[in-house]
């Protein structure tokens, strides 16, 4: 039978394990939450572009719609940058064993890609980018300058900007720890 020490440790130990795991699903369902909206993403500018090349100004809702989804995706980045910094930080010391952040975050700050940019803000956010902008040239090459189409073109320009903010903000490298 084991002391009161050594079961307290043991309990400690299970309660880390615990929360790594949970931790670790919650970052696995958040990738797959990201994936799930470049997805909706790709969906919403292929109908919106798709009937835009026929029918007038519909092409111009679409970049607004995007900035939304570019908002769900970066949200799901920093959560999924905040658990694997806590994993890293307060579990993985406590641990032996654990190991498998620390060594993704050593690994990404020795490979110096483009600068401070992630690949995966470059894939992710250049595919709201790209969409927005295609709406916003199949709609330019045939505006009529009613004020409609004026307001929504202003709308979607600035959602064009809060994208590339966007993906300025989720493309820093997390701080050095």
């Amino acid at each position: 039978m084991g002391t009161t020490s050594e079961k307290r440790i043991d309990i400690e130990r299970r309660g880390i394990e615990l929360e790594y795991t949970t931790l670790r699903s919650e970052i696995l369902k958040r990738i797959e939450m990201r994936q799930q909206i470049v997805s909706i993403a790709l969906t919403l500018a292929g109908i919106f572009l798709g009937i835009g090349l026929s029918n007038e100004s519909v092409a111009l809702i679409y970049p607004p719609l995007a900035m939304f989804l570019a908002f769900g995706w970066a949200q799901n980045d920093y959560r999924i940058r905040d658990s694997a910094r806590y994993i890293r930080e307060n579990l993985e010391s406590a641990m032996p064993g654990l190991r498998y952040e620390t060594y993704v975050q050593q690994k990404r700050q020795s490979s110096e890609g483009l600068g401070s940019w992630r690949f995966v803000v470059l894939s992710h956010g250049g595919v709201f980018l790209i969409t927005q902008l295609l709406a916003i040239s199949i709609e330019a090459l045939k505006l009529t300058f009613n004020p409609l189409e004026w307001v929504l073109l202003a709308v979607d320009l600035m959602a064009v900007l809060v994208v590339i903010w966007i993906m300025a903000q989720s493309g820093r490298k997390a701080e050095k720890k």
